[in-house]
């Protein structure tokens, strides 16, 4: 455990009674040395803080990586089963599915709301749209009181049926939606009317979750598993091209009786390393390269594959990102 982490826990948990300590999902990670919160390291933080006898409100699982969470006592109550040692646990295991992707996961969830009030003419409206770049607004009586959302496409319908002469006249019911609600069970709303507001647990708007919004943060989420069910084709594809069935089947993990082998499709990640790192076999594949190198590199997809395998509410950074595209385009160049 670094100083700094020691330091902060100490601190955390000497303030937490009186004067608790504010911090960010993304500093509380830094703490542990992580970007994203993978299963293991949220195992990790977890067993600390309960160690200090502290938690974080709200749970640090629940909400965009950029809010604040602050670090309290732990209620007896919340802890309903004890939490395993992460180091007792085989990295190679599945995961409980304990993460859940949150409405207020997401940066427009937590970016505020741009509005007008009942009071307001249409102009504003159309004035603050066209100056923010939006298709439509919130429209506050108070930070907790929706009254309703105007957007282009109400103005659209209030025109063809003539009347536009009163904010009222292009008002529509706004969808809400709650920061903890699961997002993937919300999805259907959201993609029905359009966007909808998001509802802090003190009753204000604190966000507005559109489609837009949506196509954004799947497209980030998925573009790395995309990548990577490449690279796996592409290894496979290698691998069953210059070794025989019996070959793998003898890769295999010995202690994993139940499971066949024939091709590489049935080899873990892991195991295409350790086929690849013995030069008896690298040498059969005639290339002109570093095994050592290529080994490095092939861990180090190995190791980001692992992590975004193991369900986390953040987006992969884009240097792991990067290391992927760059491993796929070196197979790819291989294989030509």
């Amino acid at each position: 455990m670094s100083v700094d982490r020691e330091a902060f826990l100490a601190e955390a948990k000497d303030r937490a009674g009186t004067n608790p300590i504010e911090v960010s999902v993304r500093d509380l990670l830094n703490y542990w040395g992580a970007k994203r919160r993978g299963y293991w390291i949220v195992e990790q933080i977890r067993n600390s803080l309960e160690a200090h006898g502290l938690q974080t409100t709200p749970p640090f699982v629940d909400v965009w990586i950029g809010s604040s969470v602050k670090i309290v006592p732990l209620q007896p109550q919340d802890v309903l089963v004890p939490i395993p040692e992460v180091d007792t646990v085989k990295k190679d295991q599945g995961a409980p599915a304990e993460i859940f992707l949150r409405v207020g996961s997401l940066r427009s969830a937590n970016s505020g709301v741009v509005s007008v009030s009942p009071q307001d003419e249409v102009s504003k409206a159309q004035s603050l749209m066209l100056r923010y770049g939006y298709s439509q607004l919130a429209i506050l009586s108070g930070e907790r009181d929706l009254r309703g959302a105007v957007s282009w496409e109400s103005i659209s319908h209030a025109r063809i049926r003539g009347v536009t002469t009163a904010l009222a006249d292009v008002t529509v019911t706004a969808e809400v939606v709650r920061e903890d609600d699961d997002l993937l069970a919300q999805i259907p709303r959201i993609i029905d009317a359009g966007f909808v507001f998001v509802q802090a647990k003190d009753k204000r708007i604190r966000g507005i979750v559109t489609t837009a919004d949506l196509s954004e943060e799947f497209s980030r989420t998925a573009n790395p598993f995309f990548i990577i069910g490449e690279i796996e084709r592409r290894l496979r594809a290698i691998i069953d091209d210059v070794f025989s069935p019996n070959e793998l089947a003898e890769i295999a993990d010995p202690e994993d009786v139940d499971r066949t082998v024939g091709e590489a499709a049935d080899l873990t990640f892991g195991e295409y390393q350790r086929l690849l790192e013995n030069p008896g076999r690298w040498s059969r594949l005639n290339w002109h390269l570093d095994r050592k190198v290529f080994i490095d590199a092939l861990d180090e997809v190995r190791e980001i594959r692992n992590d975004i395998m193991h369900f986390s509410p953040d987006p992969l950074d884009e240097e792991s990102v990067a290391k992927l595209r760059r491993f796929a385009q070196w197979l790819r160049k291989l294989m030509a």
